[in-house]
């Protein structure tokens, strides 16, 4: 079972992919729907990778995303808007296409979590 770090600020959404996550063996780690609150739980301890959503109301997960990358964390970027919408120095992470799919999360956590 891995610990994977959840940084999603639709509440809904956040629910949706916790249950795929769990329902895949894991453990949730947040949600977080800010950048303050997913650092703050990585102060807390390491996950074994993490999805972030790229925009986070009127933040960009970007910080978040340097601190994983610092740590070695693997992590994937979820987003509605496109390939395009992910940040120029993490285009060549992994990418989930929101609205969620099942077999999409379940695809790419068992690339990071292997």
């Amino acid at each position: 079972m891995a610990r994977i770090l959840i940084v999603e600020d639709e509440a809904l959404i956040a629910e949706l992919l916790g249950m795929y996550v769990e329902e895949l063996g894991h453990e949730v780690v947040g949600p977080a729907a800010t950048v303050e609150h997913a650092l703050s739980l990585l102060n807390d301890g390491r996950p074994d990778c993490a999805i972030l959503d790229c925009a986070l109301g009127p933040q960009e997960s970007t910080p978040v995303a340097e601190v994983l990358a610092k740590a070695a964390v693997p992590f994937a970027f979820a987003t509605g808007r496109g390939a395009d919408s992910l940040p120029k120095d993490f285009k060549q992470r992994p990418m989930i296409t929101k609205p969620y799919i099942f077999e999409d999360v379940e695809r790419v956590l068992a690339a990071m979590v292997s």
